[in-house]
């Protein structure tokens, strides 16, 4: 019976034992943000270290040069190029300094050719408003475009507008409405105001001895 006793007494004392405790596993210390400070050095280095696009540099005139005359000094080339455009013909020749012996004496012989080719080229000399161009018009024709206006009473209307230089400095202007002519004959007859404002002027430049 002692030995019963005693061995309940062991089951007792056993199951009366706390149990141990599992440690918890101990989590790893969250990072720490960056400062915002360096942060915002960083930022400030990498905008730094961009390079910016190097832009052209603009072409500049030299201050030598005189009418029709360029001068030009480069790392081979140094005298005066000779430039004259008359009626969309251009005629040009360089006067170099080794050659003439002098910076001056090169100059003296390029204004010399140019008051030549100057009288030479007077029979080709056109005013700009006497040179063709290619119209860039909705119309299809020269200083003649179609536009839109609203009147006083709020109403749309669609007009042919004509621009025309009367002489040199003044222009002038006329509009002829589609709504009552119609497109056609309004073009045609702003083409026709136009070129008789030409006419006169003109004649008016022959009367004058301007170059026409």
């Amino acid at each position: 019976m002692a030995k019963k006793k005693v061995a309940k007494k062991k089951s007792v004392a056993k199951k009366a034992a706390p149990k141990r405790k599992v440690a918890a596993k101990k989590k790893a210390p969250a990072k720490k943000a960056p400062a915002k400070k360096a942060v915002a050095k960083k930022a400030v280095k990498k905008k730094a270290t961009r390079r910016k696009p190097v832009s052209p540099k603009k072409r500049t005139r030299n201050k030598q040069s005189v009418k029709n005359i360029k001068r030009i000094d480069s790392t081979k080339t140094h005298g005066w190029q000779v430039h004259v455009r008359r009626g969309g013909r251009l005629s040009t020749k360089l006067f170099s300094d080794r050659i003439y012996k002098g910076k001056a004496k090169a100059l003296t012989a390029a204004k010399k050719y140019r008051d030549d080719l100057v009288e030479d080229m007077a029979k080709y000399a056109k005013p700009l408003w006497r040179i063709k161009r290619t119209p860039r018009t909705n119309t299809g024709e020269l200083g003649v475009s179609q536009t839109h206006y609203t009147n006083r009473s709020g109403k749309k209307r669609k007009v042919i507008t004509v621009t025309v230089r009367s002489e040199l400095g003044k222009a002038v202007n006329r509009k002829f409405s589609v709504d009552k002519l119609g497109y056609k004959e309004a073009v045609k007859q702003a083409v026709t105001w136009r070129n008789k404002v030409l006419r006169a002027r003109l004649k008016e430049d022959k009367s004058k001895g301007r170059a026409v």
